[in-house]
């Protein structure tokens, strides 16, 4: 299912009544069986699998939590994190290894009887999301910062609950489980603080992210046909197409969470208006980018040894990320690129550079920041390294072609404007100025609703493209 359908709406007005006029405990086996629904929607047949990494992950957590000797932990520990990343490595990651293996014995003049074959396993949805959470839960345990929760059910509504099921955020136990052992009720100002943020994620998705999706699908499929202006300005509105997909998921779940009662934390925070690209990856995709942190970053010893050795570990922490996105050299390169700078940023702060900067002014920094940010959302979005090579060679050598009139028209041009003005006003707080007028308040809910119901109406009359992140 969904989140930008018709059935998503009609799953959740379904769902409202049935939650909030059931005891606290019946409110858990609703949330269960609502998010089961939800999940076997999208693809009933990976619900088995699904099933299997939480036995695996309960009980592994509970076995490291009751053992007296580490090696006892450690071996808990080793059989979690190889089943949940090897059934992870299977479905994503093995024809692209197998590819790599294959390649290098093509290199050597090593013969191979038949060329290359992809498997062709279909991606469980959300498997990269559940992995990494439930991945987190037993290292939590394993570090002795969490105590692990005894009941099979309630552990697995933690990992199944819907709104952030499939693409996140990325929640930790510490911040959700607490909240199952609460009833819910019925709660106002919580409703229409919901309905806002689903609102302006439903804004950021259908009317901002997928028209722009549309328009520049033609340039990325045949880019020799388009002049250079073309490319540069569909890969400008790629990074805008991005975040409003991954943040207006986000913003949808959040709000779900807040209807229902949950706080669900925030995962994007203005990061195009970040003044150094380290800022911009802690603004973006904030549980990710914090998970990485902690598991891997810290696991590979992070400020904690050498210099040279700390700069290698914030450069994999950052290739991790890009290829946690999927299985291409692109999502590596994106990775590496925003990996070197921030070493580079690292190493100015670090020598007292930095503060050559300071007087720079703030809209030149925030430039350069989205200008690296953009430049590597190019390999984000190309199928190979040579598709991006090739497109980024035409913008350079200014080259001549089709000007595709459609980029900047003003179906795509005034929503992205209204978003740039809308995050300007949010970061300089200015909207909550706005809001303290009484008439602002008055007029903000009607435009709330009248973009669901607009949202709607496309839904009814048009197909809205899947998220960007259900791919990962």
């Amino acid at each position: 299912m969904l989140f930008n359908s018709l059935q998503y709406f009609l799953f959740l007005i379904i769902l409202l009544p049935i939650f909030f006029l059931s005891n606290g405990r019946n409110q858990k086996k609703i949330l269960f069986l609502f998010s089961l629904y939800f999940y076997s929607c999208l693809k009933i047949v990976f619900v088995p699998l699904l099933f299997f990494s939480f036995l695996v992950t309960h009980f592994t957590s509970l076995f490291i939590y009751r053992s007296e000797t580490g090696k006892k932990k450690n071996f808990y520990l080793l059989i979690s994190l190889v089943v949940n990343l090897g059934l992870l490595f299977l479905f994503k990651y093995a024809d692209f290894i197998r590819s790599i293996e294959n390649d290098i014995l093509i290199l050597l003049g090593i013969p191979i009887q038949s060329n290359f074959e992809p498997w062709g396993l279909i991606l469980p949805l959300g498997i990269s999301f559940y992995t990494f959470q439930a991945l987190a839960y037993t290292i939590d345990i394993y570090r002795g910062k969490l105590k692990p929760e005894e009941n099979f059910f309630d552990f697995s509504l933690f990992l199944l609950f819907f709104p952030q099921l499939v693409a996140g955020p990325i929640m930790r136990a510490s911040e959700l489980i607490y909240q199952f052992r609460e009833k819910k009720y019925w709660d106002g100002d919580r409703v229409l603080g919901g309905i806002g943020i689903i609102s302006l994620g439903y804004l950021k998705k259908t009317i901002i992210a997928d028209p722009i999706a549309n328009a520049i699908q033609p340039i990325y499929a045949h880019p020799g046909e388009y002049n250079w202006f073309s490319l540069l300005l569909a890969l400008f509105l790629f990074t805008i197409q991005i975040y409003c997909d991954f943040a207006g998921y986000s913003d949808i779940a959040i709000g779900t969470g807040k209807i229902l009662g949950f706080d669900i934390p925030k995962n994007f925070e203005r990061p195009f208006l970040s003044k150094s690209v380290t800022e911009t990856w802690r603004r973006w995709h904030i549980s990710l980018s914090s998970w990485l942190r902690d598991y891997v970053y810290i696991s590979l010893g992070g400020n904690r040894v050498s210099k040279y050795r700390n700069y290698f570990n914030l450069f994999a922490t950052t290739v991790i990320g890009g290829f946690w996105h999927g299985a291409n050299w692109t999502f590596i390169i994106w990775g590496g690129i925003n990996g070197v700078f921030t070493v580079i940023e690292r190493i100015f702060t670090e020598k007292g550079w930095i503060k050559s900067f300071v007087a720079i002014p703030s809209p030149i920094k925030i430039l350069y920041s989205f200008l690296i940010f953009m430049s590597g959302a190019h390999f984000f979005r190309s199928d190979s390294v040579s598709s991006t090579l090739y497109s980024y060679g035409r913008i350079f050598s200014l080259a001549d072609g089709i000007l595709e009139p459609e980029l900047y028209s003003m179906r795509i041009l005034v929503p992205v404007l209204i978003l740039i003005a809308l995050e300007i006003s949010q970061e300089m707080n200015l909207d909550k100025k706005i809001l303290e007028y009484p008439i602002t308040g008055k007029i903000l809910l009607p435009i709330q609703v009248t973009i669901l119901i607009l949202c709607l109406f496309i839904f009814a009359v048009a197909s809205s493209p899947q998220f960007y992140y259900f791919q990962f």
